[in-house]
């Protein structure tokens, strides 16, 4: 919503909300400059946005782009909770509902689609976002092979964020780094 002040949005009749450019977050930038238009609010084709603006502003700076969801991805931490999935409530008191409780990547395709390749793994001290993670100084050799193993073919799969399933031969990479990271970036046809 690059270039418009504030006012309302509405997609084939559908509110997808406010937006109000001048409204900054702690770090200076607008808070509501991107929208997420929700694929049950479209049609196959004819869609209709509507945009009322408050401010006299032109919205020539309004982008619209599509989205690949076919490209899915994780980046979780050894210190990260476990899902809140984990654990049921029986009589007032919380048990596992889960072989392992601790953190683990999950990943899940589109309904029909499976996961056809791993475009990235590391288990170390991998950075970036989906679609451009890179490698650390750190990073388990074998980290690849285990979502490969674990997930190729699955509309979804998790691989639990166990120290022992990536250290080969019981040998840590790198001891020096003490919470790894598991970043995994996968596509799906």
């Amino acid at each position: 919503m690059t270039g418009m002040g504030k006012g309302m949005m509405w997609i084939n009749g559908n509110s997808i909300g406010r937006h109000w450019m001048s409204f900054l977050s702690p770090l200076g930038k607008p808070t509501q400059s991107e929208f997420h238009i929700p694929r049950s609010f479209l049609n196959p084709q004819d869609n209709l946005l509507v945009i009322f603006e408050e401010e006299s502003l032109a919205p020539l700076q309004v982008e619209i782009m599509n989205v690949n969801r076919d490209t899915i991805c994780s980046f979780i931490a050894e210190n990260d909770p476990a899902n809140v999935n984990s654990w049921v409530s029986r009589r007032g008191n919380f048990h596992p509902s889960v072989s392992y409780i601790g953190p683990q990547a999950s990943l899940m395709c589109a309904p029909g689609k499976k996961i056809m390749t791993v475009e990235f793994a590391s288990f170390g001290n991998p950075s970036g976002y989906c679609g451009d993670y890179t490698l650390g100084t750190c990073n388990a050799a074998a980290t690849k092979q285990i979502v490969e193993q674990e997930c190729l073919g699955k509309e979804t799969c998790s691989i639990a964020l166990n120290r022992a399933v990536f250290n080969q031969n019981g040998a840590d990479p790198c001891p020096e780094i003490l919470v790894k990271t598991l970043a995994i970036q996968v596509r799906c046809s």
